[in-house]
């Protein structure tokens, strides 16, 4: 691509090079049309046409969410916000249009409440610079992405609702299908990569028929949507919704669109007054769950994505799934003893005796670790195990399966609320500045072993989003994942190939997802 300046369906866009000329970055591209107003709630449209060319050298607004400046893995902070927040980031390297070269899709996390397509970790330069023409994209978060209501499923053909930080994404593969041309992509070698809530959308997006075609590879980084209460039905969330707009005063969905934005995304459901508009990781009740989650709405979501699988009717694409080996050290803690054990006997009922043997804690600082190694073990490890076994019984695309046990250098992170000060190991979010090959993003006392393992993790992502195959020259073997062999590709103090990790824990979560599948919802 020798200009800055390329031509979209919508109208011409100018760019904005690095400083030695190699990556051209395109910031802040309409994607779909603002959802505000009547749009608000509403399936995406395509973006309008503008003319001119439209400067595209900084980042649009990320969706209304809560603030996040004391995360401890530290990578959030202060970014414009807006209801109009539909808007993507190219980064290419492409000296031309037309090279297809493979194209990679970043969903960001954030448990669906909070994050953007434009932190510095997410910067795509050094991908781009691998091969790749990297797109990262906002999408609607919070109670703007996912309400559901009866009013707003009778306003569409299909009868449901909830789901349009799901459809968001959609229209975002569509724009690639349409427009990465343009850039030196190849519209028909699209990977769709994630982590935390990005991955839980990675497997949603391969369960989706919506989804189906629009993209060839997928890599979820911790995080699924396979667990059996994961997905609300949507008469449940329908409910939620009608709560929440008796909460606002709101009779109508005419009258909820009027709110104000801040009123929508922070308001108590069933009390007076304003959620905190900060959201702690340690204390995640920033926005109430089921109002603001992925419901199964019978056309995003035609069914639990566990039931897809089963029947072998997802988007049969090549599948990386993977976890870090401390997931939950920045995850929500139980400090009491009491608590935790109280906690056990009424979650998990006649599986109790059996989840306390997994999870001793005969101290109060014994229940702080082990609930939150029940949250990363459930939440996120064993949602990628399950992904990788269930892509693996019934669909014929490779699955490649990966364990990163890499500490990084971090910091002591100084808990709050009586919670000591605690290293965080491997932990939730600790993977991406490799694959990105971002490390410089954060200030930490990185070393050659971190540099080295940055590179052969962005050498596996690019190779994969190629061919679908993450092998190449001067790598070590990464097989396909076939237990009970020794197939996991484990990151750690170096590359090294072995089997899952604690499987007795993974088994637990197996057997007691199936029971909660045997009972009867609530």
């Amino acid at each position: 691509m020798t200009r800055a300046v390329v031509r979209l369906e919508s109208g011409s866009l100018a760019g904005a090079w690095n400083a030695d000329r190699t990556v051209c970055a395109f910031k802040g591209v309409p994607y779909a049309r603002p959802p505000i107003g009547p749009l608000r709630w509403q399936q995406p449209l395509p973006p309008e046409r503008w003319s001119g060319t439209r400067p595209a050298d900084r980042f649009g607004p990320r969706c209304v969410q809560p603030n996040r400046p004391a995360h401890a893995v530290g990578y959030f902070g202060a970014e414009p916000e807006s209801e109009d927040c539909l808007y993507l980031n190219v980064w290419t390297a492409a000296p031309t249009a037309g090279e297809k070269r493979p194209a990679m899709l970043w969903l960001h996390g954030g448990a669906f409440l909070v994050g953007s397509g434009s932190l510095p970790i997410f910067d795509g330069s050094a991908l781009a610079q691998r091969g790749a023409v990297v797109v990262t994209i906002n999408y609607r978060l919070g109670r703007l992405g996912f309400l559901a209501h009866p009013e707003l499923s009778a306003e569409q053909p299909y009868r449901g609702s909830g789901n349009y930080g799901l459809l968001d994404q959609i229209a975002a593969l569509r724009w690639i299908q349409a427009n990465i041309a343009a850039f030196g992509g190849d519209p028909d070698r699209v990977t769709i990569f994630g982590q935390s809530a990005g991955s839980s959308s990675v497997s949603s997006l391969m369960a989706s028929p919506l989804a189906k075609g629009l993209f060839h590879r997928a890599i979820g980084q911790s995080g699924g949507a396979f667990f059996a209460r994961i997905l609300a039905p949507l008469d449940v969330a329908e409910q939620a919704g009608v709560t929440f707009a008796h909460a606002l005063g709101a009779s109508t969905i005419d009258e909820l669109r009027s709110k104000p934005v801040r009123e929508v995304q922070f308001r108590r459901p069933n009390e007076d007054g304003l959620l905190k508009e900060t959201y702690d990781a340690a204390d995640p009740k920033g926005i109430d769950r089921a109002t603001a989650w992925a419901v199964i709405d019978g056309y995003v979501h035609p069914d639990r994505v566990m039931n897809v699988f089963a029947r072998g009717e997802q988007n049969d694409v090549p599948l990386i799934s993977g976890a870090t080996a401390d997931e939950g050290t920045t995850q929500p803690a139980i400090s009491s003893v009491a608590e935790f054990q109280r906690r056990a006997r009424t979650d998990y009922g006649d599986m109790a005796d059996a989840f306390l043997a997994r999870f001793p804690a005969g101290t109060d600082a014994e229940a702080t670790l082990a609930s939150r190694r029940v949250i990363g073990t459930r939440v996120f490890n064993w949602e990628n195990w399950t992904w990788a076994n269930m892509q693996r019984k019934t669909g014929r695309s490779p699955v490649y399966f990966y364990h990163f046990g890499h500490v990084l250098p971090k910091p002591l992170f100084a808990g709050r609320g009586g919670d000591l000060e605690r290293e965080l190991g491997a932990f939730h979010t600790g993977e991406i500045p490799y694959v990105f090959q971002t490390l410089d993003a954060r200030d930490w006392p990185w070393c050659g072993a971190d540099r080295e393992l940055s590179d052969v993790m962005a050498r596996y992502w690019i190779n994969f989003a190629t061919s679908g195959n993450p092998n190449g020259p001067g790598l070590p073997d990464w097989p396909r994942y076939a237990p009970p062999q020794p197939t996991t590709l484990f990151f750690d103090q170096g590359v090294r190939v072995g089997a899952v990790p604690d499987m007795e824990t993974l088994q637990f979560w197996t057997d007691f997802d199936d029971s909660l599948r045997r009972r009867p919802a609530a």
